[in-house]
């Protein structure tokens, strides 16, 4: 019995599954198989560079297959840096609207304070962040804590000319809208070439109700996806 390699099971998601839970599960998969660490990030991205390079190899000895550009798309645009299927799924929008260089968990120092942003466009000074639940702790005290930090990291990035968007669970119940948020944020352009076969919008199959994006409403960009 023959084992298939998680490098082609990755493939063959890229290939055939919608791209968002392929973009997640790639962003996923390549944090993991790196090991990365926001604290060694040279050399963890080095690695990740590497795994990427064996799976563009891998997808290219396959031939162009059904599917065969937007894997390779897939492939080109997903990131270590994600530090979960939220922040994937986010950069995942992000690469498919913007043509400018775009790094995950950048360090940002100000007034002798560094942060760690979820995505960072530098050309744009712009910094998008997904805000979990979790980052604000599980106790009262740990989550006013962490309000008042917040306060402070969005006070401090932009005294230093960094506009911050932020984007929450909420914000995954209309893809659409909040695609069309962010293109007006950024500006009006177009993506990389290598990423323009990245954008579709999920269907119910993809992200319904048992899915991890899905939390409530109508979902009527999702029934028009499904048509």
């Amino acid at each position: 019995m023959t084992t298939e390699h998680p490098y082609d099971a990755l493939l063959r998601c890229a290939l055939h599954d919608e791209p968002l839970e392929a973009f997640v599960l790639g962003s996923m998969a390549l944090q993991s198989w790196s090991h990365f660490s926001m604290f060694q990030q040279d050399d963890r991205r080095r690695r990740a560079e590497q795994i990427r390079n064996e799976l563009l190899m891998r997808l290219t000895q396959a031939g162009k297959v059904r599917g065969y550009r937007r894997a390779r798309s897939i492939v080109h645009a997903i990131d270590p840096g994600c530090a979960n299927p939220a922040e994937a799924a986010l950069l995942w929008i992000v690469r498919s609207i913007c043509p400018f260089a775009v790094a995950t968990q950048a360090r940002i120092d100000v007034r002798g304070r560094h942060y760690y942003v979820d995505i960072l466009i530098e050309q744009l000074h712009i910094i998008i962040e997904f805000d979990g639940i979790t980052k604000l702790g599980t106790t009262r005290a740990e989550i006013e804590r962490a309000k008042r930090e917040w306060v402070l990291r969005d006070q401090d990035l932009r005294d230093a000319g960094w506009q911050v968007i932020r984007v929450s669970w909420t914000d995954y119940d209309d893809w659409e809208r909040l695609r069309i948020r962010l293109i007006r944020a950024l500006g009006p352009m177009k993506p990389a070439p290598e990423f323009r076969s990245l954008w579709k919008l999920p269907s119910t199959r993809c992200d319904g109700p048992s899915r991890r994006f899905y939390t409530h409403g109508s979902r009527i960009g999702n029934r028009q996806a499904d048509r």
